[in-house]
C-alpha cells in the first residue's frame, strides 16, 4: 500500500512538471520583439516582431565585405504567417521582400542593385516563450541589374524573444 502511494505521488509530480513545461512552449505574445540569426549561408540578422498571435514581421540587414573585391549590403523584410499553433511546434508560411547592392572595387562595374522576392514554408520549435529554432524551404527570385535568376533556399535559424 505504501509503495502504491509513493509511486502515485511520483507519477503526479512528473505529470505536473510535464504540464508546466508544455504550457511554457508557445508562440511569443503579440508585441514581442526578438533577434534571429541564420545558421546557413546567409549572413543576415533579423529582428522579428509579433504583430498578433499568427503573424510576425522580421526586418533584416546583411553586410558582407571582402577586402579589395566587393561589398554587399542587403535590406528587406521577412513576414511569417503561423498556420498551426501547437504548443511546441508551429508551422508557417514565409516570404522575402528586399533589395541588395553590391559594389566592386576591382572591376569596371561600379555597383549592381537587385531586388529579392520569395515564398516558403517551414516550422519553428519553441523551447520556451523566449527561444526557438526554425527551418524553412524557400523559392526565390532575384532581378535587377544582374541577370534574373530563380533559386531554392533552405534556412535554419535560431530566435531569442524579449
Amino acid at each position: 500500500m505504501k509503495l502504491m502511494i509513493k509511486q502515485g505521488s511520483i507519477l503526479a509530480v512528473i505529470m505536473m512538471l510535464t504540464s508546466i513545461m508544455v504550457q511554457a512552449q508557445n508562440l511569443p505574445e503579440s508585441g514581442n520583439i526578438g533577434l534571429r540569426a541564420n545558421f546557413t549561408g546567409q549572413a543576415s540578422i533579423e529582428v522579428p516582431y509579433m504583430l498578433n498571435d499568427t503573424f510576425s514581421l522580421a526586418p533584416y540587414l546583411s553586410l558582407n565585405s571582402t577586402k579589395d573585391q566587393s561589398t554587399n549590403f542587403s535590406l528587406g523584410i521577412r513576414p511569417r504567417y503561423y498556420t498551426s499553433q501547437d504548443r511546441a511546434l508551429a508551422t508557417y508560411f514565409t516570404g522575402t521582400l528586399g533589395f541588395s547592392n553590391t559594389s566592386f572595387s576591382n572591376s569596371n562595374i561600379n555597383s549592381v542593385t537587385n531586388f529579392d522576392l520569395g515564398i516558403g514554408y517551414g516550422a519553428e520549435y519553441f523551447f520556451s516563450d523566449q527561444f526557438s529554432v526554425s527551418s524553412d524551404a524557400n523559392l526565390g527570385t532575384r532581378f535587377g541589374d544582374s541577370d534574373t535568376n530563380i533559386s531554392t533556399i533552405a534556412r535554419v535559424s535560431a530566435s531569442i524573444y524579449f
